[in-house]
């Protein structure tokens, strides 16, 4: 009885999908040299209650607040007749209609000027349009069908995951449509058929806007095979992309922001450069980690952002895993598919390590306290000072060096690896898109290593607390040592000076436990003399670090116009590296040989 209940609801909430009206946008540029679109939205079956419209505040892939309201304006109000009705803006992002009939159609100007992957730009060459940065929406009307019409410049093409049907693009709800970027412009496409081995076919398309070579772009898609492939080998499949397809939309241009962020069934990848043939291979290393995406957090989801929220901040404690484990993906699939060398991923792990092992907020907070400052520091908008630099570490770097750790332990403890560990959530969470806990990552753990008390353990001490593996130990069993860079020679801190008149200056945050941090030594402070002898800039460092460790020097420092003094202390220099035992010398055995080739050997049959 309760089965037949249920899809009665069911098949009864399905008639009343269908028999809503799509929102319905139309989008046009004609003032897009001067960064403008108009933009209007009609909506119909509405009730008598106050209409409320408003603009996003975040955007899917960030978890820090951006204010898109302040880039729309003319907003107006019309019945269906129409005849202009009274719209209030009640708050910075936020419109009421208070009295309207069934049918209204709202209309404004769009102003977009930057183009990466959070906010919109728009020029004569191009639109690159993020939806949240872009489209006003409804609050009560999120599960209602949209539609879009592009009205565009004849040479204009469109790419995006929305769905065409009798010249307009579709998305079943609000959540689609806002995971949906779309590019329009005279862009170049490369396009190819990757195949699962249960035999799902589906297009893979490399959707270019900016300056290339043929050479360039063709060798730049014979890679971008090659880590699509890699990335299929981990998980064992592709993920079912909901019309078939994936698209990088990649674009190049010397007035844009470099950045890259995933989507559902695309990403969007911006690079600031003149041409594909300067900026190849650092667009490459964007590419492999956002494809990755396409399992981790796209499908491999955490609960904390389901549903993702576009009026607040999102807040995760799960990023270590949704961006760091990716970013340790990112690498290895380059280096798999012998785009990077070993050594090349090797010496980027060094400066991961370097840069948390060093980091006095990752020495006191956990991953977890990491993940949650997303919400502060993922380009969200403020222009006071922090402290970033003494309580936060990158949840990309962090939860890097994280999966570094569990996957040379997997491989050496136990004889399995990282990868298996991956595919196992997405067989539980992704590929069912059930989201997930942090407790379910732990119990997936245990389960893959038939260990609970291992999988406890390494929660306890690296996600819930702020212990360190042994990275010196786990990366000598591959060949690989962990050292220092300058090991005996004295430091002052790894804080940015500047040189000024002849005065050194701090221009960066001072750095807890560092020389200049414990000197009392703050950002803005000049150096005028070591002991009693005046300097003469930067040029006197080299020979000042020439001084034992431990030895003490007064300094005489000018801070708000008074000089004043204080004692800094040298200490050893702290800063890691890591090198293969080729080059430090040492013999690399069979089983290292073994080791190294089952991490970072490529895993594609293909």
């Amino acid at each position: 009885m309760k089965k037949t209940l249920l899809l009665l609801f069911i098949f009864t909430a399905a008639l009343q999908i269908k028999a809503q009206e799509a929102i319905q946008y139309t989008v046009s540029f004609e003032n897009a040299v001067h960064h403008e679109a108009t933009i209007s939205m009609y909506v119909t079956q509405l009730t008598t209650e106050p209409l409320i419209v408003r603009v996003s505040r975040s955007s899917p892939g960030r978890y820090a607040t951006h204010e898109f309201g302040k880039n729309i304006y003319d907003v107006k109000a019309y019945n269906a007749d129409g005849k202009e009705i009274i719209i209030e803006q009640t708050e910075g992002d936020v419109y009421t209609v208070p009295q309207h009939q069934d049918k209204v159609k709202i209309t404004y100007t769009l102003f977009g000027n930057w183009v990466d992957g959070t906010y919109t730009g728009i020029d004569s060459q191009h639109a690159h349009l993020n939806m949240p940065a872009s489209f006003m929406w409804i609050p009560a009307l999120q599960n209602r069908p949209i539609t879009v019409k592009f009205v565009t410049p004849q040479n204009w093409k469109i790419a995006t995951q929305l769905i065409l049907k009798d010249g307009f693009y579709h998305a079943p709800n609000l959540q689609y449509f806002m995971d949906s970027p779309t590019e329009l412009s005279n862009y170049d496409v490369k396009t190819w058929e990757v195949e699962n081995a249960d035999g799902l076919k589906q297009q893979i398309n490399i959707v270019l806007h900016g300056k290339t070579s043929d050479s360039t772009f063709n060798d730049f898609e014979t890679k971008v095979k090659k880590v699509v492939k890699e990335a299929q080998a981990v998980f064992g499949e592709l993920p079912k992309f909901d019309n078939g397809e994936y698209r990088f939309l990649i674009d190049v241009l010397p007035t844009n922001a470099g950045d890259g962020m995933e989507h559902r069934n695309s990403t969007i990848i911006t690079n600031k450069s003149e041409s594909l043939d300067k900026s190849a291979n650092r667009i490459l290393g964007t590419v492999s980690h956002e494809f990755f995406h396409a399992w981790n957090v796209e499908r491999i989801r955490p609960q904390s952002l389901e549903p993702f929220n576009f009026e607040k901040a999102n807040m995760s404690e799960s990023l270590w895993f949704a961006e760091g484990f990716t970013q340790y993906y990112g690498e290895l699939l380059l280096a798999r598919a012998g785009i990077n060398s070993a050594e090349n991923f090797a010496k980027t792990q060094g400066r991961f390590l370097n840069s948390v092992l060093n980091a006095p907020g990752a020495n006191k907070y956990s991953p977890i306290f990491m993940s949650k400052r997303a919400v502060f520091v993922d380009a969200g908008v403020s222009i006071d000072k922090n402290n970033h630099g003494n309580i936060f570490s990158s949840y990309y770097i962090y939860g890097n060096i994280t999966a570094l750790a569990l996957d040379l332990t997997l491989r050496t403890q136990f004889n399995l690896n990282l990868d298996d560990y991956m595919k196992a959530v997405w067989q539980a969470y992704g590929k069912p898109e059930k989201p997930y806990q942090l407790s379910d990552l732990q119990n997936v753990l245990a389960s893959y290593t038939q260990s609970p008390d291992f999988a406890k353990l390494f929660f306890e001490q690296y996600i819930y607390g702020t212990e360190k593996a042994n990275y010196k130990t786990l990366l000598a069993k591959f060949g690989y040592v962990l050292k220092l860079t300058n090991a005996g020679k004295a430091w002052i801190g790894n804080e940015f000076l500047k040189e000024d008149n002849g005065k050194i200056i701090i221009s960066s945050a001072a750095i807890k436990g560092s020389p200049i941090y414990e000197a009392g030594l703050e950002e803005g402070d000049k150096i005028l003399k070591f002991e009693d002898g005046e300097i003469a800039g930067l040029a006197v460092m080299p020979e000042f670090l020439k001084a034992p460790i431990g030895y003490t020097v007064k300094v005489t420092f000018e801070r708000n116009n008074e000089i004043m003094e204080t004692k800094l202390t040298l200490l050893s220099d702290p800063n890691l590296e890591v090198i293969s035992f080729e080059e430090a010398g040492l013999t690399v055995t069979p089983e290292i040989e073994t080791l190294r080739q089952n991490w970072l050997g490529s895993k594609s049959k293909n």
